[in-house]
């Protein structure tokens, strides 16, 4: 049934006015064909993106994973996997890191950057050298304390006879001034004090007879050994230094006993 308004119109207006004021209906069919006809597009349009740029449109930019700690070679090939340039910024010295390991990247872990930028490394060249100290002058103690403070450590402990005061450092091997990895040993060569006392003849005493003798000297018995002899046992047969030799105060003479 046409209702009342639309019977009025047609009576005031021709018909083909009265199509353009009414509204035109779409029937679902015509809705269905036009939806598919922009699915097509849609689809076809995204085909012909896909075949013509393969690769993404706009980059995404990738974390920058942690090299340091990692040998040269490993953190290098790390880092070109996730699609970085990698540029290595020489060595430097570092008291933790091996040597021939990253000990530094810049930009640092965790950071974003776009695939092809630029990583750059520097390598470890391990523990700086430690100059040996200069402990002339200084008592045993003293000198053990610094040295070990140096980064280095005392290793033997020789003595010889000058003209300075016993117990005094004279020297270090290697010299002083000269550069080790830390934590090498050093020698310290002390002062026995001046050689101004000539070893008694000990041959044929006792051997406590000879450490009295020595004792009296200023000298001390340093290694006893004993070696089979035709004279009764208990005597000095050997010493050393010998009779007549100077030798600092408290020097140790060694002696051979008969057995």
């Amino acid at each position: 049934m046409t209702p009342p308004i639309v019977a009025r119109l047609r009576r005031l207006l021709p018909v083909e006015r009265l199509r353009g004021l009414l509204p035109v209906t779409v029937q679902g069919r015509d809705r269905l064909r036009i939806a598919l006809i922009l699915g097509g597009a849609v689809l076809a349009g995204y085909m012909v993106t896909c075949v013509a740029y393969p690769a993404p449109l706009m980059g995404r930019d990738q974390e920058v994973s942690r090299a340091l700690g990692l040998p040269v070679a490993e953190a290098q090939k790390v880092l070109e996997q996730q699609g970085f340039k990698v540029k290595l910024d020489g060595e430097e010295a570092d008291p933790v890191i091996p040597a021939g390991h990253v000990s530094w990247q810049e930009p640092p872990a965790e950071t974003l950057l776009p695939r092809g930028a630029v990583v750059r490394l520097t390598t470890s060249s391990g523990p700086a050298a430690v100059s040996v100290p200069d402990v002339l002058a200084f008592e045993l103690d003293q000198a053990r304390q610094v040295v070990t403070a140096a980064g280095l450590r005392v290793g033997d402990v020789d003595t010889i006879p000058t003209g300075t005061e016993p117990g005094i450092i004279v020297s270090t091997r290697p010299p002083i001034g000269s550069s080790r990895p830390p934590g090498s040993s050093i020698v310290l060569v002390v002062s026995r004090g001046p050689a101004d006392i000539r070893v008694p003849d000990l041959l044929g005493l006792r051997q406590e007879d000879a450490r009295q003798r020595l004792e009296a000297a200023g000298l001390r018995v340093g290694v006893v050994t004993r070696r089979p002899d035709r004279r009764a046992p208990g005597f000095v047969v050997q010493q050393k230094p010998g009779p007549g030799v100077l030798s600092p105060h408290d020097g140790r003479v060694n002696l051979v006993i008969s057995n």
